[in-house]
């Protein structure tokens, strides 16, 4: 995205304007301490629409009636401004670049001022985040507060990519801004693959559909699998039935086996209809049946037996184990012992017998110590066991159970004919039954969902299919996340890393953001890489070729390619130590902190870091075609680069004998500007 800022202003209580302008590459502010210069991000911020007033308390927050800034975008002109500790915002747009001096109370108009959220969902618009729902599944919905919507991409959420504070640029536990608060952090790490492109709206409301799909295709699947454990039970219970008939009659009811019964229930529940059953009084069947069944239910209970006594072993081994690792650990454990050698009275030869044993009885005791540890693994390896012999008898107890019903079923038949009640009578009773498990399997089978299943998960096929040719954000991140580690190792293979991080290595994650130096298979993050200098040029590298690969998108980027860096050179002329000079000393800031043995050392290392940064902007605008805008704010001036002139980029921008507020009584540097 092509937008860049022009201008940061404030206008005082006397409607004077106080701005300072930029250009696009890259653009430095230099000057001694409290001149306003780490103010000038803050502004920017809070015009930005941040929620909190963060400016710094002094002459710019005592004199200011509005703080605003200008960007040039698409051609046209957006200048936004807010009072202090406002709710509103104020955005009007310009076909042309206002002229500052005729900015005054009277321009910032009431019709152009809007409650922060309106304020913030326009000015996200003119960025181009038009998409309104980043639900992936609508039944998240239920889960919040009046069903609403999940919050929708902020341009607050690409300001985390263009603002490393004097606090941030160095430090070793953050990188992003407000990546303190877990809602915003995961916001802005989600909402990446949307400020790059990658996807539209069209996207989530495929996501909807193919959640949408995925809970009915549950559900029908679950519906199904209920009847396929229907069937099951029915055929279990089915089966128990025909044995039954088959005791009582003396003969099968059907020739075919039950797997052929139950693919065609109607056809065998007419010919059940037509039946006449007729017992045979001479058949032997239930007889033969309790004879089996008997036969099964002694072989479950002896393998019931056998699986208790080893259950009864295995609490045995359990119980002694544990006595044995309790008498362990009372062991008093030696922590040394002194060998004495001996000597022959006869002709002093050493005795060597001694350590020997020695040798023995320590190997013996690493013995002892290894079984030692293999305690909880037996424990382990019990209670395993023994949970799995526990199980298995619980399905012996089941299975021992409902062959004693079978048994008892085939008992009552010859009760039954001692009431009275003939074969003829207990199988038209059996009959009955059957009959209605084949109807309620025929009423089942018409309420199939295999082909609606088949249906649904074709459509899914195609909305996959659709979503990876059209989007396939997986491969678009991990192709961003090679292209900005790379660039950030050839950034970083320039800037003075300590000689142990050689060759840099830096690794930068677009799942969770993470930042480390990959070392062979260890990872060494930010927090352990060591001096404040490691922390500078690791958020430098990072940041620089973020900022490249959003020019390399370019208009599908939303995300301006501004970067600002607030005081980078303090790991080593550190923002404690007063600048209050009317030019840059870097001999005496040393001198205070006691390093003056390192200015020409340290000196080296700020210009190549400027250096870089001039690369930088170069390089990306050639390989590109959109040129970076790198705004440094800085107490260092006057430094010799390699092939730049320092002054181009300061540009009349050092405040030594002013401040960004130019008071009355202020003398003006002859390359100080006003305006």
């Amino acid at each position: 995205m092509k937008c860049y800022l022009n201008t940061i202003g404030v206008l005082d209580n006397s409607d004077i304007v106080h701005s300072i302008s930029f250009t696009k590459g890259l653009n430095i502010i230099t000057g001694k301490s409290s001149t306003g210069k780490s103010a000038l991000i803050e502004i920017f911020d809070y015009c930005m629409g941040c929620s909190e007033f963060t400016i710094p308390v002094g002459v710019i927050t005592n004199v200011s009636k509005f703080y605003f800034i200008i960007l040039e975008l698409n051609e046209v002109f957006l200048v936004l401004a807010r009072s202090k500790n406002s709710s509103s915002g104020f955005l009007k747009v310009e076909s042309e670049l206002p002229n500052l001096d005729d900015i005054d109370d009277s321009y910032f108009e009431d019709k152009y001022f809007q409650k922060m959220d309106t304020f913030k969902l326009v000015l996200g618009r003119y960025f181009g985040l038009n998409i309104t729902d980043t639900d992936e599944d609508l039944e998240h919905r239920n889960y919040r507060y009046n069903n609403a919507k999940k919050e929708r991409p902020s341009i607050r959420n690409i300001i985390s990519y263009l603002l490393q504070h004097q606090n941030l640029i160095a430090n070793k536990h953050s990188i992003f801004y407000r990546f303190d608060e877990k809602a915003k952090r995961d916001q802005t790490i989600e909402q990446f693959k949307i400020f790059n492109g990658y996807i539209t709206q069209d996207y989530f409301i495929l996501k909807q559909k193919i959640a949408e799909g995925e809970k009915k295709l549950k559900q029908l699947e679950n519906k199904q699998q209920q009847i396929d454990q229907n069937k099951s039970d029915k055929e279990l219970g089915l089966n128990s039935l025909l044995k039954g008939y088959y005791a009582v009659v003396g003969k099968p009811l059907f020739d075919k086996h039950i797997k052929v019964v139950l693919s065609e229930p109607a056809k065998y529940y007419d010919y059940l209809i037509e039946l006449d059953a007729k017992p045979d009084s001479d058949s032997n069947e239930a007889v033969n049946q309790i004879k089996d069944y008997t036969f099964q239910r002694n072989k479950l209970i002896a393998e019931k037996r056998n699986n208790m006594i080893k259950i009864n072993n295995i609490n045995s081994s359990i119980e002694y184990a544990n006595q044995y690792k309790n008498q362990i650990n009372e062991i008093v454990e030696t922590s040394g012992a002194n060998i004495y050698q001996s000597n022959c009275p006869f002709c002093n030869t050493k005795n060597t017998e001694l350590l020997n044993q020695a040798n023995e009885l320590e190997m013996s005791i690493n013995w002892l110590n290894n079984e030692l540890k293999k305690t909880p693994l037996l424990l382990d390896s019990f209670e395993s066991n023994r949970k799995k012999l526990e199980l298995e008898v619980k399905d012996i107890d089941l299975d021992i159970k409902k062959l004693g019903l079978e048994i008892d079923t085939l008992y009552q038949i010859n009760e039954q004919l001692k009431k009275n009640r003939s074969l003829e009578k207990q199988a038209e009773r059996i009959k009955l039954k059957i009959e209605n498990v084949l109807s309620e399997i025929i009423n089942e089978s018409q309420s199939n969902y295999l082909k609606e299943i088949k249906l649904i998960k074709n459509e899914l096929m195609e909305l996959r299919k659709e979503l990876k040719n059209k989007y396939n954000v997986e491969n678009k991140l991990r192709e961003a996340e090679a292209y900005i580690n790379n660039t950030m190792n050839e950034i970083g293979s320039n800037l003075e890393f300590e000689e142990s991080y050689h060759p840099i290595n830096l690794k930068f994650s677009l799942d969770t953001f993470e930042l480390w130096h990959q070392k062979k298979n260890e990872r060494i993050y930010l927090r352990s890489m060591g001096s404040g200098a490691n922390w500078l040029y690791s958020h430098l590298s990072l940041f620089l070729s973020l900022n490249k690969y959003f020019c390399s998108r370019g208009e599908k980027s939303l995300i301006p390619p501004i970067l600002f860096l607030d005081q980078p050179t303090q790991v080593y002329f550190p923002t404690q130590v007063k600048d209050d000079e009317n030019d840059f000393d870097a001999k005496k800031i040393k001198s205070k902190i006691g390093e003056s043995n390192k200015v020409d050392e340290d000196i080296f290392a700020v210009t190549n870091m400027f250096n870089q940064i001039v690369i930088h902007c170069q390089k990306t605008f050639k390989e590109t075609g959109i040129e970076p805008q790198i705004i440094v704010t800085d107490h260092a001036d006057k430094l010799d680069l390699e092939d730049a002139d320092f002054e181009k980029f300061v540009n009349g921008r050092r405040w030594r004998t002013r401040g960004f507020i130019k008071l009355s009584d202020e003398k003006v540097d002859d390359d100080s500007i006003t305006s």
